[in-house]
C-alpha cells in the first residue's frame, strides 16, 4: 500500500541528533503527512531539540512531567485520536526506545494501521515485535559506513548456532516462504516472511546494505537467479543444508 505516515517522536528519550536521519529513513517507506515531537520543553534536556526545530518543519507538543509516563500517555492518546480524525493516515511511526508503546502498536494494528517503530539496540523485544517493522537507529547511522571500499571489511556474519542469529532467521524464511514448482522463492516473499516473524530484521545489523548482498554472501548454500526485467526480479532457493556462516 502507499503509506501516509504520522510520525510521533518521544523527545524525552531520543536525541535530537538523530532527527534528520530518522526522517530520511521514514521518507524511504512512504509519505510523511504529520510530524510531532513530544516532551517537557521547560527542562534543560530538551535544549538540543529547541535548536533543532528552528530549522525543521515539525510540530512540538508540551507535556509536563507529572509522572514517569506522562509523555508516553500523551502520545498514546493523540495517536489513537488521530486514527479517528484523519482517515488519510494509514501508517504510524513511533520513535522511542520505551517499551510502553507496544500496546499502542498493537492497538493501531487492530485498527488496520501499519506501524513502523524506530528505537535503539537496547529497545525491549516486546516493543520491537509489536510493530510491522522496527528499525534501530544504530543501523540507520551505520548505513553510510557500508558504502564503497569499507563494505567488504564489515562483512562478518554472526554464528549460526546462536538463538535469534542471522542463520536462524534465514532458515525461517526458507522454511516458511511460498515455493514454486521448481523450488524457487521470490525475494519479496522471502523478505515478507522473515519480517512477519522478526520485525526488527535489518540487513544493516549484519553490515550488508540490502538483502541481495546478504544472500549473495551465502552462495555455497543458497542459489540466486533473476529475470530480464528492469529492475530485475530475484528468486532464491536452498542448495543444501542450513545457511553457512560467512
Amino acid at each position: 500500500m502507499d503509506k501516509k505516515y504520522a510520525v510521533f517522536i518521544d523527545g524525552d528519550n531520543i536525541s535530537s541528533e538523530y532527527l534528520d536521519i530518522v526522517m530520511a529513513e521514514i521518507a524511504k517507506d512512504g509519505e510523511i503527512l504529520i510530524k510531532r515531537i513530544y516532551g517537557d520543553w521547560t527542562t534543560t534536556n530538551m535544549n538540543s531539540w529547541k535548536d533543532k526545530v528552528f530549522n525543521t518543519p515539525v510540530r512540538i507538543f508540551q507535556q509536563f512531567r507529572f509522572g514517569p509516563n506522562a509523555t508516553d500517555n500523551s502520545i498514546i492518546m493523540d495517536a489513537i485520536e488521530l486514527t479517528n480524525q484523519n482517515k488519510d493516515i494509514n501508517a504510524f511511526c513511533i520513535v522511542s526506545i520505551d517499551a510502553d508503546y507496544y500496546s499502542l502498536a498493537l492497538r493501531l494494528r487492530e485498527n488496520g494501521k501499519y506501524v513502523f517503530g524506530i528505537g535503539k539496540e537496547n529497545s525491549k523485544v516486546i516493543w520491537q515485535n509489536s510493530c510491522n517493522k522496527f528499525v534501530k537507529i544504530e543501523n540507520i547511522a551505520k548505513e553510510k559506513e557500508l558504502e564503497g571500499p569499507k563494505l567488504e571489511e564489515h562483512n562478518k556474519l554472526p554464528v549460526y548456532r546462536q538463538s535469534g542469529s542471522l542463520g536462524e532467521i534465514i532458515e525461517y524464511g526458507l522454511e516458511n516462504s511460498r515455493i514454486n514448482d521448481d523450488g524457487w522463492i521470490s525475494f519479496s516473499d522471502f523478505g515478507a516472511t522473515v519480517r512477519s516473524k522478526y520485525p526488527s530484521f535489518d540487513t544493516r545489523t549484519y553490515n550488508y546494505k540490502n538483502l541481495l548482498q546478504l544472500i549473495k554472501s551465502l552462495a555455497t548454500t543458497i542459489e540466486i537467479k533473476s529475470d530480464k526485467s528492469f529492475p530485475p526480479n530475484y528468486w532464491l532457493r536452498r542448495l543444501s543444508g542450513p545457511p553457512d556462516e560467512a
